[in-house]
């Protein structure tokens, strides 16, 4: 257990289904079983963040998301082809100074998704992370 899983701890029971903390070359920091990102996809969405393109969607775990919004430090999509209904995450991704948080849910509460992986990011910002 790294001392990263409490950071993947307090955000699902602050009700994401799916999260991670990951360095902005795509290494996992620590993440939920569930989220099986690649290197190579981590490294896409912070590569997308920083150029404003994300004109392929995102991919996390080989399922493609939409990208319904981003930001100068952030981008939020939603996945609707899932192999299970209850999978077609929101997901909310943000950057930090040296690492990416991202976090999912779906169901009604979806739309807290962005709050509780920005309350993380912004932590861990003041702790120079």
């Amino acid at each position: 257990m790294s001392a990263w899983d409490a950071y993947i701890q307090n955000m699902k029971t602050s009700g994401l289904h799916v999260c991670g903390i990951y360095g902005l070359e795509g290494s996992a920091w620590a993440q939920t079983p569930e989220i099986k990102a690649s290197q190579q996809e981590i490294a896409a969405i912070v590569s997308g963040i920083h150029s404003q393109n994300f004109s392929n969607g995102v991919q996390i775990g080989g399922v493609r998301y939409t990208v319904i919004r981003y930001f100068s430090d952030t981008v939020t999509a939603k996945c609707r082809g899932a192999a299970k209904e209850e999978e077609n995450y929101l997901v909310h991704a943000a950057l930090a100074k040296t690492c990416i948080i991202i976090g999912g849910m779906c169901g009604p509460s979806e739309r807290d998704t962005a709050k509780i992986v920005e309350d993380i990011r912004d932590y861990l910002v003041r702790s120079n992370f």
